[in-house]
């Protein structure tokens, strides 16, 4: 039983690392894809270059990342479903993943920004609207998996739900929704000054909101384990 539990472990990683290294060299070509066929264009065309290069560049460092995990021979190759230190491990992971996201949100602010000018100008092009929800999109993913209601989380429970990820989820999400308060009571003020203002910090705000959980979290994940 523990060969075969080993065996589909191997299978199951090794899906995963050559998933993940086809996604970096996906981000890699859009990436440079992007910057190849930006450098002569300007408008409309200069503008989806822009997006698809920093999809790809997002793309290249999340898949980079995560096959550096899923590496041949690499500690998550090791893995049982049945040893004990699994729960530590996939506690791990989500406290990785939790610093990750919200480094993406933040990435693709820049540009949501750049999309938003160009819709309050009346330029209602489907791929500023795409820019527009990345960051917010990221926020949700962060904070979904710090409630422990994504589905990577749900599949595991039973490793994943203890009383320090209670408690550590009780301190993220507290300041994650001061943080959504104030940045929102600070968009309504500045959006009755201007509107396109006020949109513009809502949507960091939101993003803000989602980072805080997420890298509030990892970070006391990581001093929880320097107390043990």
């Amino acid at each position: 039983m523990m060969a075969d539990n080993r065996k589909t472990t191997e299978r199951t990683s090794r899906a995963k690392f050559v998933a993940l290294v086809v996604l970096t060299g996906v981000g890699a070509a859009m990436l440079g894809g992007g910057i190849a066929w930006g450098l002569d264009k300007t408008g409309d065309a200069a503008t989806a270059a822009g997006v698809i290069a920093g999809m790809g560049a997002a793309f290249m460092a999340a898949g980079g990342i995560c096959a550096w995990v899923y590496r041949p021979n690499g500690p998550r190759w090791r893995v049982d479903p049945a040893e004990p230190g699994r729960r530590d491990r996939l506690q791990a992971q989500r406290a990785r993943q939790l610093a990750i996201f919200p480094a993406l949100s933040l990435l693709f602010l820049a540009q949501a920004f750049g999309a938003l000018e160009h819709v309050v100008e009346g330029q209602h092009r489907w791929v500023d609207y795409v820019r527009l929800a990345v960051p917010v999109l990221y926020a949700w993913v962060t904070a979904l998996m710090v409630m422990g209601w994504d589905g990577g989380s749900m599949k595991n429970r039973r490793f994943l739900e203890d009383e320090l990820t209670q408690s550590l989820r009780a301190r993220a999400m507290t300041l994650a929704f001061f943080v959504l308060m104030a940045g929102t009571t600070l968009s309504l003020g500045l959006g009755l000054w201007r509107a396109e203002i006020g949109v513009a910090s809502l949507i960091l705000a939101l993003a803000a909101a989602g980072a805080v959980a997420g890298l509030r979290f990892a970070w006391l994940f990581r001093e929880a384990g320097r107390d043990e």
